[in-house]
């Protein structure tokens, strides 16, 4: 019978009132107490009759018929392992109907109609919500945030220290911060932690809503991560906060030793909140503006109709900001800004000489003459923590959202430190199949051993290719060199010369016969500072050859 009056008019009615009938007898077996004189001796271990009347009025054989039918055990534990492996029941839907199709080729037709088979959406978000709230827990309310700390200190518990801390301000804002053992390793060990951090933020990794900041430094494995921070709320009250926690979570000598002093220098995006906290917690840090999301921004305000900028005038505009920011001195910088503020068609558009002037003021934090004595390694934008982002969301999250928080932060704490793990381990293999930047593989050069001289301990000199007479000192102790390229640390031809001739390990170059550098990922990744004998050593020492 139908569940209500109404059931029978909706397309996807399935009562056909169908004769077909069930019927079900429980006989009750003969005692001395009963009066029954029924002596059938299979009663007793069968006391129950069932009778079926195979009589229908519809097919048995249709795509109708079979949409009807429950999902197997098979099916739902495949659909639960999906999802376990970070799966929305969208994408798990599709993938499973791309493996019955590869498996059953032309007769995917009848496996895609047989629900047993092939569930239909609906039951998969059933199912998904099923499986994360026995799992996850709650996705919103009180006991979230109470799932959200016990899995904290689960994770901690089974790390043996703590790597995940959770508050909640006065006003009821979440700030979670996470700093795994592997990053831990990489503030201690990795020196440009303590010189450059890059920090950015994004959203839409899940159903709560939660802001998503990765804190990461640069070597040529790719960025390498510090720390994360998860808020529900971007003001400088929780960001605060969140930083706080963080700091409890690092070790004594985090940034390769600068402790609570922080790293030199912050790269981010244009977000007051975020640099009044980063200023808060590490005041004798220099914090500067990332330039693509400055010129990003300029653009912005450039296409918002109500500046009023024609079309015509906004490529124009957009280079007088161009101008100022690659200055190469302060005193080109002002002579950029004087001759922008009576630049005809400047001019004309009085919010754009206002916007201008307030870019001005902050000059510090975005033109490139002020960066030259910081230890920035050529970097002049988030690049490295934006494509952090892009691994998050697409190997990480694959492009959905986690069911809660709690979903998140597991996330965070062993999926995000597992993926770096393999890329460290297959850069300390010398796997070329990973992405590696091209500024840490350098090209063919015509430096020659006799070009260059030692000066002292770590100290060379290496005279110009280009120009007689000229010269550049490299310290590679600190990777630098008074080039152009590697005056704030960048990866140069006449660093990697001497990593060739004179046998120098280098963290600005991938370690193709370096088997010091592979050492050092070797032990990012694990924590073991003894690889196996022999391991990292190169089958042939041809590096020579890469400068002809």
């Amino acid at each position: 019978m139908p569940r209500s009056s109404t059931a029978d008019q909706r397309l996807s009615s399935k009562n056909t009132s169908c004769p077909a009938l069930v019927t079900v007898i429980v006989r009750r077996q003969f005692s001395k107490l009963s009066r029954s004189k029924n002596k059938d001796p299979l009663l007793a271990d069968f006391p129950t009759l069932v009778q079926l009347e195979h009589t229908h009025n519809h097919s048995l054989d249709s795509a109708d018929f079979f949409r009807h039918l429950d999902v197997s055990d098979a099916t739902v534990d495949k659909f639960k392992d999906l999802f376990s492996r970070g799966h929305s029941p969208a994408s798990a839907l599709e993938l499973h109907k791309l493996d019955l199709q590869l498996e059953h080729g032309a007769d995917y037709l009848f496996q895609a109609a047989d629900r047993s088979q092939c569930p239909d959406i609906f039951f998969c978000h059933r199912l998904y919500k099923q499986v994360f709230e026995k799992h996850y827990g709650a996705s919103s309310g009180e006991k979230m945030f109470t799932d959200v700390e016990a899995a904290c200190k689960v994770y901690n518990t089974q790390q043996g220290s703590e790597c995940c801390k959770m508050e909640r301000t006065a006003s009821g804002k979440l700030a979670i911060a996470v700093c795994t053992q592997l990053m831990q390793r990489v503030h201690k060990l990795h020196r440009t932690s303590g010189e450059l951090v890059f920090v950015d933020a994004s959203g839409g990794m899940d159903r709560f809503d939660c802001r998503v900041f990765l804190l990461l430094t640069h070597s040529s494995a790719g960025g390498l991560p510090l720390g994360c921070l998860i808020v529900s709320s971007e003001s400088t009250e929780v960001l605060i906060l969140a930083l706080q926690l963080y700091m409890q979570l690092v070790p004594s000598d985090a940034f390769f030793g600068r402790g609570e002093k922080g790293p030199e220098v912050f790269i981010t995006d244009d977000s007051e909140a975020e640099r009044q906290s980063l200023n808060n917690i590490f005041p004798e840090a220099t914090t500067i503006l990332c330039s693509f999301h400055l010129l990003q921004a300029t653009w912005r305000f450039l296409w918002d109709s109500k500046n009023g900028i024609p079309k015509s005038d906004r490529p124009h505009l957009l280079g007088i900001v161009k101008n100022m920011m690659y200055a190469t001195s302060e005193d080109d910088l002002l002579e950029v800004f004087c001759a922008g503020q009576v630049d005809s068609v400047a001019a004309a558009h009085t919010k754009f000489l206002h916007y201008m002037e307030r870019l001005f003021d902050r000059r510090k934090l975005w033109a490139m003459c002020y960066r030259d004595s910081l230890p920035i390694r050529g970097n002049q934008t988030n690049n490295y923590v934006e494509a952090a982002m892009r691994v998050l969301k697409d190997r990480i999250f694959v492009r959905t959202r986690a069911y809660n928080v709690v979903q998140l932060v597991d996330f965070l704490l062993t999926r995000l430190p597992a993926y770096y793990e393999r890329r460290l381990m297959d850069l300390a293999n010398g796997r070329r199949d990973v992405t590696i930047s091209r500024r840490y593989i350098t090209g063919k050069h015509t430096i020659t051993k006799d070009m260059i001289t030692t000066l002292g301990e770590m100290l060379f000199e290496v005279q110009s290719e280009s120009e007689t007479g000229k010269s550049y000192e490299v310290d590679m102790a600190t990777e630098m060199c008074t080039c152009k390229a590697g005056l704030t640390g960048a990866p140069c031809k006449h660093q990697f010369a001497i990593t060739v001739y004179y046998n120098v390990s280098a963290l600005n170059f991938f370690p193709v016969k370096d088997s010091q550098t592979r050492c050092h990922f070797y032990t990012l990744a694990t924590g073991c500072t003894k690889p196996p004998a022999g391991w990292f050593e190169a089958l042939l020492d041809n590096r020579e050859a890469y400068t002809r």
